[in-house]
């Protein structure tokens, strides 16, 4: 679709964003799986799931073995740095940053197309710039129509190799792990803003939807997830009588369902009715 855009907004190798002044037409690309998304956004806010006690414990189970498949301990972090960087790219920019937010005056329409290209960080701590041809990279595309940021924006990671935890710091992860894991992604990456672009990570709100492979050690997996995160706590979806549960990782795991919450042991798998 066109539109003519009072601004392009482009950030190359990760370096600088510029924003062009002149009135052009430029060619605004498709966010992808667009509605496949809003169905799943409107689906951890209502889960689908009709619990019961006799069956909870095997929900607990199957969320508890749901863990190792969305790597809770890592992936946020990736996702919530890409989007602090994007985060500075649009500020440095005047442009929007919340797409719940319509704009404010003719001046601040802006058309634009925002480009991020991040070299991982890798799995040492280089003294100087992680090189790309070793640690791969994640593309990130996001857009703003007439001044409108859309929520959705989408990334692909391409061989890019990440350390747990980082080898620069020990802290951040929503998880912690007693080992060094180093992972390599490869797939793509579909983000769904629930609130501002965050300027920090614990400042993050969304949904992201993964789709391609991982590679740990020297074992490669097929891998295809979703989960929301809100700062440091993620959520993510079991099937469970007859359609999804919403659980919440913490010192408990918390499942929603359709008709009732529970609140569940994550050792023991012992849970009791939340309400």
């Amino acid at each position: 679709m066109k539109r003519t855009a009072a601004g392009v907004l482009v950030s190359a190798a990760a370096v600088a964003l510029a924003l062009g002044c002149d009135q052009e037409t430029i060619t605004l690309p498709e966010p992808p799986m667009a509605a496949e998304t809003q169905q799943l956004v409107a689906l951890y806010d209502a889960p689908t799931a009709t619990l019961d006690v006799a069956h909870i414990q095997q929900v607990a189970a199957d969320a508890r073995a749901r863990l190792a498949d969305i790597h809770p301990d890592w992936f946020p972090a990736v996702v919530s740095d890409l989007l602090t960087r994007l985060r500075a790219r649009l500020d440095d920019g005047g442009a929007p940053t919340d797409p719940t937010s319509a704009p404010k005056s003719k001046r601040a329409q802006l058309t634009l197309v925002a480009n991020i290209h991040r070299i991982c960080a890798g799995w040492e701590d280089p003294a100087s710039a992680p090189d790309e041809a070793t640690n791969g990279a994640l593309d990130l595309t996001a857009i703003v129509d007439t001044g409108q940021l859309n929520p959705e924006a989408w990334a692909t990671a391409t061989a890019c190799r990440v350390r747990v935890p980082p080898a620069s710091s020990g802290g951040g992860a929503i998880v912690v792990t007693p080992t060094v894991v180093n992972a390599t992604l490869d797939g793509t990456l579909i983000i769904y803003l629930l609130a501002p672009v965050p300027p920090t990570a614990a400042d993050a709100n969304y949904l992201v939807a993964f789709s391609g492979s991982i590679t740990i050690g020297d074992q490669t997996k097929s891998a295809s997830f979703d989960f929301e995160v809100d700062g440091t706590s993620v959520k993510f979806r079991v099937p469970a009588g007859g359609g999804d549960a919403i659980v919440t990782v913490g010192t408990t795991l918390g499942i929603q369902g359709a008709n009732a919450s529970f609140s569940c042991d994550l050792t023991a798998l012992s849970c009791q009715s939340s309400g």
